[in-house]
């Protein structure tokens, strides 16, 4: 008995023995690409024994048969498997994780920490969610898929320009635009443009243009993160106030290599038409003759042109043209993108070309890109990991003046009235003249050669290494430098009607623009694991950010015949040539702690210290604070019940500063060269004053929200409401003239900005073959000015005329002007000859005053008559997939916004307008037009809208054969829709730019309708 008690205790323990040593081997991949998964984490449950997959997803564990392995990594699902007695090869995929309180985030540079751990809003997108629809450019691709965003296209040239505000307008004189860092490189994203297309009477200005953000291709995205906040943005301190985008792009993948090729084509063209006055009558003013364009006799046609003075003589008979279907056209895109990516399990490679040219929908212009991509890795060792960046672009547009000057083909159509026959030429061929004092559009489109060329390259260098556990150093060099020209040719027009201020003797330019632009960053970062409950997260680093531009224009007037070139011109414009210089260095250095008390609370706190080269040494270094909470709450034993899947609340306070509101040398005194009598040389005090005490503007923000997940996660809700005080707002100070100067900068101005957001998904159907999703993002911001020197001042004037005043306690940007007089129950008051009318009053007061007869009397009042800054913003769409099927839709609008549209209102000036037809239709009365004429209020229009920004259907055909992993074809359309009450082409354009605190309208290019075709070939 005893001696079977010992044979059955021995085999006991070979059985044990065997089964403690049985090696276990496999592989983890993504279940939705089949992509291995390295860093997943092999634990045998109950125990602390590991194994983590390798760089190929391949891992290996000794397991007995009575085990069972647990597999977890971040942003994925952990699964569990049993093993048994014969398992000795398990290979697994997993799920992307529902519950997004895990995502892992990128801050900053390399930075990266899971969404729990972070007590602000970050928005995630992927790639997937960014190409839907074809976008051209990264602007475009962001519209309606962030919430408290406002993404709008200032121009629908194929060369035009974007704007993005965060959370509001948060400068007066400087841009509200976000900072860009993509693959950890400071993106310089500035507007500049080298065609002078504001030349009227001998001024030159150098207009804003496309966003350089247009040089990156949305094929090489693989995911972007918005910042807002001074909070989430401390990290990046004095250039961070307006938000961060980061941007990641696509990089090498251990496996065989993987190939992309896409091609699209699209068809541009104009949304919607504006109401053009078609009547055959015509009051009479004056009778010019035609003349031609190239200076050839005049004709002898003559035509009777439109007054809007109070004559009444009126001729019929009279032939009307509609001149947008000779200035618009159907615009030609195609995108054409191929990529390769791979690489082993020490070197990993991702290369890419991509070729696109955007035809407009004004005839003879065009946007043209073309770049070439690489991102090598490698892995030195399992401690040192080293990549490089190379991103080439070259870019090139051909463009017609657009906007905010009176001879730009879209102004041709509102500011000639529609008598003339455009298409009418001289035997020779040549263009006829139309109205004296304006310029045929179809001169404009066939002769004007407007030309901007773009070299840029993105670059940088990268070191990971990782001496020992828990430890992480990353160094990021950077390099962005683009070479930037513009060509401008005028030609002759030598004929005395066209009015000289449109350089009738022919005008050339030719300007460059260089900008180098360097980031070093070291970013530190130390995991402690103090308790079994706290674990502490400490990061470190500094960044380095050096900058210099230099630009040259020359131009000028009175050109040679038949010489296009810089060499035409016979009279150099004043102040030609033009050479500047600028630089600046930034420099600063920041340190973080997170600590984590049982992975369900964490608080952070983080400084950061500043320096900039742009201020003087008194105020060049600033700090920027940061602290933030955020509990996930969810999960609290008396929460696992509820049919709450994941909640956190989190809050935030922090500081950061802004560089964008002046110049690298404006707190210096301009200074210029004169003559005494006797042609003495002497200097001279200039314009501006310069200001040494000037500061960086500051914005100290704190945000409150709530992150919620129901029905697992299948319903998820984030909310947020900021709070951010903007102090040290740098603003124009007049200047007595005693002091030589006309005005200096301060820091003088207070603002604030609060508002809310709140974004909803829910994933109505989640099945194997058919997936529903729903979303909205809804945000409303409120802008107040809270401090001035003054109670109210006027920006600088703009072509459109709109009166633009920042005032103490309203929106930043109103519009403050003249206004109709009103009834007392809002009606308008009208003349006795039954006329609207301008309301007077008492100017100390602001009251209006009627004489006996009840009509006004005293002077013209001015007040607030339109606000740019919009109730709110809003956005909604769906994703649907069924088997090989995938549809996607997003709306989105901006409600409660005013324009200044002076467009609408010169239509009906020169006698192309609606208005104009009513009056020889006789429904209003002849002057009509003339009495409201000089009215502020009756240019400021309803500028909300509703758009169907993007609609897209695409099939998957899936593995083909041995060759093709995957064929997909799509279809999408862009700003099919816009349901708005705007009395021009497009309310979403904004003459004004990137920059602009307002919005007006002055013969902006609208934005097309598209529709693309794409082909896309994985293999």
């Amino acid at each position: 008995m005893k001696k079977l008690f010992l044979i059955s205790l021995l085999f006991l323990f070979v059985q044990t023995t065997f089964a403690q040593t049985k090696t276990i081997t496999g592989t983890v991949k993504n279940k939705a690409d089949g992509i291995p998964i390295p860093g997943v984490t092999v634990l045998i449950k109950g125990t602390t024994k590991s194994s983590v997959t390798d760089l190929d997803g391949n891992y290996t564990i000794n397991a007995s048969s009575t085990d069972a392995l647990v597999f977890s990594y971040i942003g994925f699902e952990t699964k569990e498997f049993k093993v048994t007695e014969k398992t000795t090869n398990y290979s697994i995929n997993l799920s992307e994780e529902l519950n997004t309180l895990n995502e892992v985030v990128v801050l900053g540079s390399t930075v990266r920490v899971t969404r729990k751990e972070l007590g602000n809003a970050v928005t995630s997108l992927k790639a997937e969610g960014l190409n839907q629809a074809k976008p051209v450019d990264l602007s475009s691709a962001l519209q309606g898929k962030i919430a408290g965003a406002q993404v709008s296209q200032n121009s629908g040239d194929p060369a035009g320009g974007f704007s993005i505000k965060l959370r509001g307008t948060s400068s007066i004189l400087g841009s509200s635009d976000p900072l860009y860092v993509i693959d950890g490189v400071v993106l310089n994203n500035a507007t500049t443009n080298l065609t002078n297309l504001n030349v009227s009477k001998g001024n030159s200005n150098l207009q804003i243009g496309q966003n350089r953000s247009s040089d990156i291709n949305p094929n090489d995205i693989e995911s972007i993160e918005i910042l807002n906040g001074g909070a989430a943005a401390a990290i990046y301190g004095s250039r961070a106030a307006n938000g961060v985008i980061l941007i990641s792009t696509k990089k090498g993948k251990s496996g065989d290599t993987k190939y992309t090729f896409s091609t699209s084509m699209t068809s541009n063209s104009l949304r919607k038409k504006v109401y053009v006055n078609m009547s055959d009558k015509q009051f009479v003013n004056s009778s010019p003759a035609l003349f031609p364009i190239q200076g050839q006799p005049a004709s002898a046609t003559t035509v009777l042109v439109a007054g809007r003075n109070l004559e009444t003589r009126t001729i019929s008979g009279i032939k009307r043209y509609d001149y947008q279907d000779d200035v618009f056209t159907t615009g030609i895109g195609n995108d054409t993108y191929f990529s390769l990516r791979g690489g082993d399990d020490k070197t990993k490679y991702f290369s890419s070309i991509g070729y696109l040219k955007n035809e407009g929908i004004v005839k003879n212009t065009d946007f043209e890109r073309l770049g070439a991509k690489l991102r090598l890795q490698h892995d030195f060792s399992d401690k040192l990991t080293a990549s490089i960046g190379l991103n080439y672009i070259t870019s090139s547009s051909n463009e017609k003046p657009d906007g905010n000057v009176f001879w730009s083909p879209i102004n041709s159509i509102t500011i000639t009235n529609n008598i003339y026959d455009i298409n009418q030429r001289s035997s020779n061929g040549d263009l006829l003249a139309v109205d004296p004092n304006r310029v045929n559009p179809l001169s404009v489109i066939e002769n004007f050669k407007i030309t901007q060329k773009t070299d840029r390259m993105v670059s940088d260098i990268q070191l990971n290494f990782k001496p020992f556990e828990n430890f992480n150093a990353d160094f990021i060099f950077g390099l962005d430098n683009y070479n930037q020209k513009g060509k401008v040719f005028i030609p002759r027009y030598p004929y005395a009607p066209v009015n000289g201020t449109y350089f009738n003797d022919g005008y050339v330019s030719e300007a460059s623009n260089r900008v180098v632009q360097f980031n070093n960053d070291l970013n530190l970062r130390y995991l402690w694991n103090i308790t079994k409950n706290i674990k502490l997260t400490s990061f470190a680093g500094y960044n380095i950010q050096t900058y210099r531009d230099e630009l040259f224009a020359i131009e000028g007037r009175n050109l040679k015949p038949f010489v296009e070139t810089i060499n035409a011109f016979n009279t150099l414009l004043p102040g030609s040539p033009n050479a500047g210089e600028s630089k600046y260095n930034l420099w600063g250095y920041y340190l973080q702690e997170t600590i984590g008390f049982k992975d369900k609370l964490f608080i952070t706190i983080a400084g950061r210290q500043d320096a900039s080269t742009v201020f003087s040494k008194e105020n060049r270094s600033q700090f920027y604070p940061k602290v933030s909470a955020s509990y996930v709450i969810s999960d609290e034993k008396f929460m696992q019940n509820s049919p709450i899947t994941s909640a956190r609340l989190r809050g935030s306070w922090g500081e950061s500063g802004s560089l964008t509101a002046i110049t690298p040398y404006a707190r210096f005194t301009n200074y210029a060269t004169g003559n005494l009598i006797g042609n003495t040389s002497f200097t001279l005090e200039g314009f501006k004053k310069g200001n040494l005490d000037l500061r960086p503007e500051k914005s100290s923000t704190y945000e409150v929200g709530a992150d919620i997940g129901l029905l697992k996660d299948r319903v998820n809700l984030s909310f947020s409401y900021y709070n951010a005080d903007i102090k040290d707002l740098l603003l124009p100070v007049q200047l007595a003239s005693s002091t030589g100067s006309t005005n200096t900068i301060q820091n003088i101005g207070e603002m604030n900005n609060k508002g809310i957001e709140i974004g909803l998904r829910y994933d109505v159907i989640k099945k194997e073959d058919l997936n529903l999703d729903l979303y909205v993002n809804y945000s409303r911001n409120r802008n107040k000015v809270t401090g001035l020197p003054q109670q109210r001042f006027k920006l600088d004037s703009n072509p459109s005329g709109a009166p633009v005043f920042v005032e103490k306690g309203q929106p930043i940007g109103i519009y403050y002007g003249t206004y109709y007089a009103r009834n007392a129950d809002g009606s308008l008051l009208l003349t006795t000859a039954g006329y609207p009318q301008v309301e007077k009053g008492d100017t100390s007061t602001g009251t209006a005053i009627r004489d006996a007869s009840g009509q006004p009397t005293g002077t013209i009042l001015n007040k607030q008559i339109g606000n740019p800054n919009p109730e709110y913003i809003i956005s909604f769409g769906a994703n649907l997939n069924y088997k090989k099927f995938g549809m996607s839709i997003l709306f989105d609008g901006v409600q409660g916004v005013d324009v200044f549209d002076a467009d609408y209102r010169t239509r009906q000036g020169v006698g192309s307008g609606e208005l104009v037809e009513k009056e020889l239709n006789g429904e209003l009365p002849r002057g009509y037009i003339w009495s409201i004429y000089g009215i502020e209020e009756f240019r400021v229009v309803d500028g909300s809208y509703i758009k169907l920004r993007e609609v897209s259907l695409s099939y998957s055909f899936g593995k083909l054969n041995n060759f093709f992993d995957d064929l997909t074809i799509n279809a999408s359309g862009r700003n099919l829709f816009s349901w708005d009450k705007f009395t021009s082409f497009d309310p979403e354009t904004n003459s004004g730019g990137q920059s602009s605190v307002a919005k007006y309208n002055f013969g902006t290019v609208p934005i097309p309708k598209s529709y693309s075709l794409a082909l896309k070939f994985q293999f």
